[in-house]
Parts: C-alpha cells; sequence; structure tokens
C-alpha cells in the first residue's frame, strides 16, 4: 500500500483531521483523494466522510487483499473500523462508520510510510 505522492506532514495532518471529524466534510475528501491516490477525476467529489461504499471503493485501491471488519463498541453507540494484513493491524473508532474507515485506511498509511503513530 504506497499513497501517492504523500509525505509524512500530510499522513499526520489526514489523521488528525480525521480523529477530529464529525461528518462529512468536502475538503477533508479532496485531502485524501490527493494524499491517497483515490482516483477522483476533474469535477468529480469523492465523497468519502459521506459515503460507506466510496470508503470501500477507496479501501480496495489503497489496500488490496486487506482484511477489514466494521463494528460497533458495547455501548452500540460508535462504530470502528480494523484493517490487517498479517501481523499487521489497525483499529479506529470514529462518529461515522465511514470516518472509522478513513481513519484505519490512513493509520495503515501511516506505519507504511514509517512513521510512528
Amino acid at each position: 500500500m504506497e499513497p501517492a505522492a504523500a509525505d509524512s506532514a500530510r499522513l499526520r495532518d489526514l489523521l488528525a483531521r480525521l480523529d477530529a471529524a464529525t461528518g462529512p466534510d468536502p475538503v477533508l475528501d479532496r485531502d485524501i483523494a490527493q494524499a491517497l491516490g483515490g482516483g477522483i477525476t476533474a469535477g468529480e467529489e469523492p465523497a468519502y466522510t459521506a459515503s460507506i461504499d466510496r470508503c470501500f471503493d477507496l479501501l480496495h485501491r489503497v489496500a488490496p487483499g486487506w482484511h477489514w471488519h466494521v463494528g460497533f463498541g458495547v455501548t452500540g453507540l460508535l462504530p470502528y473500523a480494523t484493517l490487517a494484513l498479517g501481523p499487521r493491524r489497525f483499529e479506529a473508532s470514529a462518529a461515522t462508520v465511514p470516518l472509522a474507515l478513513l481513519s484505519v485506511v490512513v493509520r495503515a498509511a501511516c506505519a507504511r510510510a514509517g512513521l510512528d503513530i
């Protein structure tokens, strides 16, 4: 999984913004597409933070072959996501399912780039 033209500062910034996000954010969507090579064409809005389907499109493009799981915590209020391949495993909770999925994808990209998160 190689983020296209992403540097450590960009990935750390994305992770911090995802951790603070509470819902759809078009600016964050565009920044994710740019950092992770989301395959967005001119004039297209990626809508990752609003769409589970778009998140899965990104996940399968950026992390093919990785195993994922989505669920809700013990309270049933906050969703979480897990992304794993072999011994590598990333988990995150967030306000929405798309945000949880995006967080694990960016965490995996951070680890791949050698960042201590």
